[in-house]
């Protein structure tokens, strides 16, 4: 009988805590900026350079879109509350 013995790799797995809160925006932008431009370690450094300031660009268009997107919920939200007659606790939110 002839066995074919397979391989897979997962990749890496970390972990980020935090106490008594979500991850900021900036760790998420961060996170996906890494995982969208990597940057070879023996790759030309001219070339290393311009990946370097092409990641930093994505960051920070990551980090300004999800900070939109985060007021847009949040209008959503209170809208909502506001509708429903809890003005209370959208003006809680509001102020967050």
């Amino acid at each position: 009988m002839f066995f074919s013995e397979q391989q897979s790799e997962i990749g890496t797995v970390s972990v980020a805590t935090t106490e008594f809160k979500g991850h900021d925006v900036d760790f998420w932008a961060k996170t996906l900026s890494d995982r969208i431009v990597s940057v070879g370690e023996e790759c030309h450094p001219v070339i290393a350079q311009q990946a370097v300031a092409f990641k930093d660009a994505v960051l920070k268009l990551i980090a300004y879109y999800m900070r939109e997107a985060i007021k847009s919920d949040r209008t959503t939200l209170i809208n909502e509350l506001n509708r429903q007659g809890h003005e209370d606790v959208a003006e809680i939110i509001r102020r967050l």
